[in-house]
């Protein structure tokens, strides 16, 4: 379906094939000729959108448009607060009944996703309006690619081994040399990789995501500001509702797997939104014993999202793809239409199982 492009070393060292040079992947090609051929060009970016898909979509959107491509966002959710500086004038980034769209667009780019079910309702009315579909996206190949029905008009640019959108967007963008980059561009490529390598944390993290930054920081991106933008911004309920879950961690009996369990009318009733919620996981990255964690949230169409993390050893995204998600090794989701309860022990228990092999086999 898609081009997987690959860099000479893993983030654990591990010596993998030559990378597959960008300009000369038969999916790239198709891409360019898409973009050069486009007048009128279509962004968009996963359900429940974070910093990766929407920094992303900042920057492709300023570019094209300095490339003189008619050029609009539509989201199948709304722009979450803390990432309103991204488009403070409120005209870019939008979601569903905020854009007037057009009757066909040339080209539709879909951002940090290779999975058209999280586009939801978007993707049954814009995959008939489109010419042409190109996915461009860094996590592996979905298990069970047989299930998802790709349209023939559609294909997936990927790198898997970018940190994030944004990373291999900087490649993309190079490749193309349509413009110079100026700080729009900068500002939605930093946002992209800050956000989706946890600050330059999480392994994946690459030598030229640094280097990318430090670029971006030369046109005029200040990392103070998006910091504060994007992580200082909760409400005092927050930290309250926080506070409420954390007395309520649960953990496996050996400790190696944590998680937390929020209940949709818990999240209500502190006023908080999804996104809001986002971080939470992070905070038990702290326990010294946990290797998985977990975070279980009811969403307001009834689904359970579930969000994973592993520290570094375990991979658990196969978990997710055999439940219906995906991502990346060690940070990975899923939604299930389940009741929260059953939803915890199917998962649960899957991940007991993953991390008993790592112990006994070492991977």
């Amino acid at each position: 379906m898609g081009t997987s492009l690959s860099t000479s070393k893993g983030s654990k060292g591990a010596t993998k094939a030559p990378r597959v040079e960008l300009s000369k992947s038969k999916e790239f090609v198709k891409f360019r000729e898409a973009i050069d051929g486009a007048k009128r060009v279509l962004i968009s970016t996963h359900q429940l959108p974070d910093g990766d898909g929407l920094g992303a979509e900042t920057a492709l959107f300023h570019y094209l448009k300095r490339a003189r491509k008619a050029c609009r966002v539509y989201n199948p959710d709304p722009l979450p607060k803390r990432y309103r500086f991204l488009d403070p004038k409120g005209q870019i980034l939008l979601g569903p009944g905020q854009v007037e769209l057009w009757d066909t667009c040339d080209l539709w780019i879909i951002v940090d996703t290779n999975d058209p079910r999280r586009l939801g309702k978007l993707w049954q009315e814009m995959s008939l309006r489109a010419r042409k579909i190109v996915f461009l996206d860094h996590h592996p190949e979905i298990a069970g690619v047989g299930e998802i029905a790709y349209p023939p008009h559609a294909s997936v640019l990927a790198d898997v081994q970018s940190s994030s959108i944004g990373e291999m967007l900087h490649h993309v963008f190079q490749e193309l040399n349509l413009v110079k980059l100026n700080q729009d561009i900068a500002l939605g490529l930093y946002v992209s990789i800050m956000t989706d390598t946890n600050s330059f944390r999480y392994a994946r993290t690459t030598p030229q995501a640094h280097r990318i930054a430090a670029e971006m920081i030369e046109a005029g991106v200040n990392p103070e500001e998006i910091y504060q933008n994007i992580y200082s911004s909760k409400e005092l309920s927050h930290l309250h509702l926080l506070g409420n879950m954390l007395q309520n961690v649960k953990v496996t009996a050996g400790g190696k797997v944590a998680w937390l369990e929020m209940a949709l009318d818990l999240r209500k009733r502190h006023q908080a939104s999804a996104d809001d919620t986002q971080s939470f996981l992070n905070q038990l990255l702290l326990l010294k014993d946990a290797e998985v964690v977990c975070f279980f949230r009811e969403e307001d169409d009834n689904q359970v999202r579930v969000s994973i993390k592993s520290k570094g050893k375990v991979v658990i995204n196969k978990v997710a793809m055999e439940l219906g998600g995906g991502g990346h090794d060690y940070s990975a989701g899923l939604a299930l239409s389940a009741p929260i309860e059953k939803t915890v022990e199917a998962v649960i228990k899957r991940l007991e199982t993953v991390v008993a092999h790592y112990e006994k086999f070492g991977k």
